[in-house]
């Protein structure tokens, strides 16, 4: 109850932590947010209170997977943004990050799943093209726009966790680190300041991915020597 409750809790207000950066200092700063782990942190040490280090260990491997699921959105959806409507580019980045994830959840070594997250985001970022110029101006966003993010953001995560809690500590993290914030912040940024602003928000989210990775595989480790000294 304590891990749905703060993951419920945590998501909309880095959607709304992201939102207010992102308005007063630029999408960079909010992608940067985006990809660190604020969230995975807190659920990894509930998990290890809740379950002991064996299941956090799985629940930090199952993160670690879902971290190619998270490069293959941004990848994607940066690539595409400029190019494609915001609901396209949406399903077409979902589909790249669905291949991703099940690629990764079938990979049983943790260390080979790293070994391709790090690729994947090091080739993304140093073939990311030139920004484009912007085909239209961007669009004052509504009053009602961050409230919509915070609350499509909860759901998600909701059902997201309450299916986890039947299916294993590894489908659990999987579920738990899918970029289902960077997918209402990346629609949202969207339709209402570009493609442009869209592409540098999840370009900074990937800059911050081989961080995050390091983080995810330190407490993977610690938990998982701590199971097996147990």
């Amino acid at each position: 109850m304590e891990i749905l409750v703060l993951r419920t809790v945590l998501a909309p207000s880095l959607v709304l932590l992201v939102s207010l950066v992102a308005r007063r200092s630029g999408p960079h700063r909010g992608g940067l947010l985006l990809g660190a782990p604020t969230t995975s942190g807190p659920f990894l040490a509930l998990m290890w209170c809740d379950g002991g280090s064996t299941a956090a260990a799985r629940a930090a491997h199952g993160n670690i997977a879902a971290q190619l699921a998270v490069v293959s959105f941004c990848l994607a959806y940066g690539r595409l943004a400029p190019a494609l409507r915001p609901s396209r580019t949406l399903a077409a980045a979902l589909a790249c990050a669905a291949g991703a994830g099940l690629l990764a959840a079938v990979c049983t070594d943790v260390w080979l799943t790293a070994a391709l997250i790090l690729a994947v985001t090091f080739a993304g970022l140093r073939t990311w093209p030139a920004p484009a110029c912007e085909d239209r101006p961007p669009r004052r966003a509504h009053g009602w726009d961050i409230p919509v993010r915070m609350a499509v953001s909860a759901t998600t995560v909701l059902l997201a966790v309450t299916v986890a809690g039947t299916l294993g500590a590894f489908t659990g993290g999987i579920l738990a680190a899918l970029p289902v914030l960077l997918a209402v912040m990346a629609v949202s940024t969207h339709h209402s300041t570009g493609a442009r602003s869209t592409a540098s928000m999840l370009r900074a989210a990937m800059t911050v991915a081989p961080g995050t990775l390091a983080f995810l595989l330190t407490l993977y480790v610690i938990f998982a020597a701590s199971g097996t000294g147990g």
